[in-house]
């Protein structure tokens, strides 16, 4: 089996990255213990969390994948994510953090059941959104959170600078309980 990171490993890097895409202030300047992301609850595969306070305030729920190919790749840390944003009206934004900077052509794309969510990366901006990849269509953001409560796995494609296709499988085990703890922590 592959090495799996945890969640709580993978949180601390979570923030960072965060920091970088969304231009928080509070991440980019250290968390102090009372900045630290709020752990709202762990269900089975999935978090959620709540950080900041205000008009920065945002929650998430996250998951990292059960099965990384190919095995034995050199990647970093590897995580899904579904954010709120209430100040910035901001709901059921998805991203993924896939621990390798992107090929400039990629077209990374997810799938859940027999929905298929293109994605593009975040190669052109730059920086750690090398490393990031987010629904082309936003408007389907809805659709692909429905998918996620309702389905068993989720899978993700994408291919490596370095032109390595990677296949990142995730559990969907308790994601419908996270994703409803962010709704219910960061209502509109």
């Amino acid at each position: 089996m592959p090495r799996r990171k945890t969640i709580s490993s993978a949180l601390t890097l979570a923030c960072a990255a965060l920091a970088l895409t969304f231009g928080l202030a509070g991440f980019a300047a250290g968390a102090k213990a009372q900045d630290a992301p709020k752990l709202l609850g762990k269900y089975d595969d999935w978090s959620a969390y709540t950080y900041g306070s205000g008009n920065d305030r945002m929650c998430y729920a996250m998951t990292t994948p059960v099965k990384m190919l190919p095995a034995g790749a050199n990647r970093g840390d590897v995580y899904f994510m579904v954010t709120h944003r209430p100040a910035r009206n901001t709901r059921n934004e998805v991203s993924m953090r896939v621990g390798y900077p992107f090929k400039s052509t990629s077209r990374p794309f997810a799938t859940i059941g027999n929905d298929k969510f293109q994605m593009f990366s975040g190669v052109k901006e730059g920086g750690e959104h090398r490393f990031w990849a987010w629904l082309e269509n936003p408007s389907e953001e809805s659709k692909m959170v429905k998918a996620l409560r309702a389905g068993s796995s989720m899978e993700i494609k994408g291919t490596s600078e370095r032109d390595t296709l990677t296949t990142d499988t995730y559990s969907l085990k308790g994601s419908s309980a996270a994703l409803g703890k962010i709704d219910e922590a960061c209502k509109k």
